[in-house]
């Protein structure tokens, strides 16, 4: 059996049926090669071994004409296969027919060095149509087997006319048997019975297995022609969709800039208000004031959160980036936290390496990542402790924020990073973006970022892990 491996190997880039039909020449090319080594052995088993007396100097005259030939065939293969797709059947299939009556006139010859039709050889004529079947045209291959009869009928009649001198296979067949008319004519209709009967079925089969074929082709490019529409039409909306996305963003800066400078201003005018300058004001309406103020802030925090997603989806991000030392800007982050944490009765423990090696990365992000992970840790955690460890590994460096607070619901895991979402077992007020930025920061600085909850040492409150690829070491040259 022939692997589709093996074809491909033979004919890249053609059709399915050139590639089979290089390939199986190609086999047939091996087979003859094969079949001069066998003539060869069985010249000397017959003549040495079982004593059948035939002249051996014609059979080793014949096998070098057929490996000439032979020779000649292989390389024009190797042409044929690489001309142009389109012309290969019909070259492949020419020089085919030649060579299969090459090799009909040299069994032939062999045949009538090697006794005729005593010679039970008269039947490998079938093996030349079952190769021809594979390879050529169904008509082609009916001429063949008419051929190989009416050569096999030629051979048999001019020796039965004595026209050509009889070769007798001494030890094997009686002398007198290619005089046998009733033999002869037994054998012939035979022999015609088994070579027709061969070419209808293997015809018959091989014509059904190239229908086969071409309705697989044809299949495959019907496949291919509406995976590619297909594909094209999800690239278009790909763009229609980055296209959009692309303005909403414009639109989501421009209006978060518009609206964060008139509530800056409002915010002022409510502090010096709230701070006296602007007179007395009475204990209800200072804290009128103070509580539009505050909420204030929460619309300016969530105006600087959503000015951050088109700062990072746009690689504004990737400007800022250079090398940091992620042990410092940790450092930063923890002094103000410690202070929080210590004022609401929390213990925060810090394990950080004495030697960690530097990044390449925005340090004022990194720093936005931590202190959203810690601030939430220390505000999501009544009693207990939180941790902030980080490890260098081999590739990359790992930083976790573990605590022992109130955890997450295992049915709002899937959606922690989506943006504006918010755990359902939350009470504090929050925008909702703080992770989703935070996954965003992380993922520009080709880093991963993910939670679990409840915590593996602890069996409660959450873990958060983010890890930032190291830098590479820069050889001599690129210094």
């Amino acid at each position: 059996m022939i692997s589709e491996s093996s074809i491909e190997s033979v004919a890249p880039g053609y059709s399915p049926e050139e590639a089979a039909l290089l390939m199986r020449l190609r086999v047939f090319v091996t087979m003859r090669w094969i079949a001069i080594l066998g003539m060869l052995v069985a010249t000397l088993v017959a003549s040495q071994v079982l004593d059948i007396s035939f002249p051996t100097l014609p059979v080793y005259l014949i096998c070098p004409v057929i490996a000439l030939y032979n020779v000649v065939f292989y390389f024009q293969l190797r042409a044929i296969a690489g001309g142009e797709p389109g012309t290969i059947v019909h070259k492949a299939r020419m020089y085919g027919n030649v060579h299969i009556f090459l090799d009909l006139i040299a069994l032939t010859v062999l045949l009538h060095f090697t006794g005729g039709i005593e010679n039970p050889l008269v039947f490998f004529y079938v093996f030349h149509i079952v190769l021809a079947s594979i390879a050529l045209h169904f008509r082609v291959v009916y001429v063949v087997a008419t051929g190989a009869l009416m050569m096999v009928g030629l051979l048999v009649g001019l020796e039965y006319a004595k026209v050509i001198p009889h070769v007798n296979l001494e030890g094997f067949a009686a002398p007198t048997l290619y005089q046998d008319g009733v033999y002869i004519l037994a054998v012939l209709l035979a022999l015609a019975a088994i070579l027709y009967g061969t070419t209808y079925m293997a015809t018959a089969i091989s014509g059904e297995l190239r229908k086969r074929q071409r309705q697989v082709v044809q299949l495959g490019e019907e496949l291919l022609a509406e995976k590619k529409d297909e594909l094209e039409q999800v690239s278009r909306e790909k763009a229609e969709l980055t296209e959009e996305k692309d303005r909403f963003l414009q639109f989501l800066s421009i209006a978060a800039h518009d609206l964060k400078a008139p509530l800056t201003a409002i915010q002022g005018f409510l502090w010096v208000m709230v701070g006296g300058y602007a007179g007395e004001l009475t204990d209800k309406q200072k804290n009128m004031l103070e509580r539009s103020s505050k909420r204030i802030t929460e619309l300016l925090n969530l105006i600087s959160d959503l000015l951050d997603i088109p700062r990072i989806e746009t690689g504004q991000i990737l400007t800022e980036m250079k090398d940091v030392s992620l042990k410092q800007i940790l450092r930063n982050c923890l002094q103000e936290q410690r202070k929080v944490a210590k004022e609401k009765g929390l213990k925060l423990t810090v394990e950080i390496p004495e030697q960690l090696q530097r990044i390449r990365g925005s340090g004022p992000r990194l720093q936005q990542v931590i202190t959203n992970l810690v601030d939430n840790a220390i505000q999501y955690t009544p009693e207990g402790t939180i941790t902030v460890s980080v490890k260098e590994r081999r590739d990359d460096i790992q930083v976790e924020i573990r605590d022992t607070g109130i955890g997450i619901p295992e049915e709002d895991m899937p959606h922690l990073f989506d943006d504006f979402f918010r755990a359902s077992n939350v009470e504090v007020k929050g925008t909702g973006l703080g992770l989703s930025i935070s996954k965003r920061i992380i993922e520009a600085h080709n880093g991963e970022i993910w939670c679990e909850s409840p915590c593996p040492e602890t069996s409660q409150g959450s873990r958060f892990t983010f890890t930032l690829p190291k830098m590479r070491k820069r050889s001599r040259r690129q210094r």
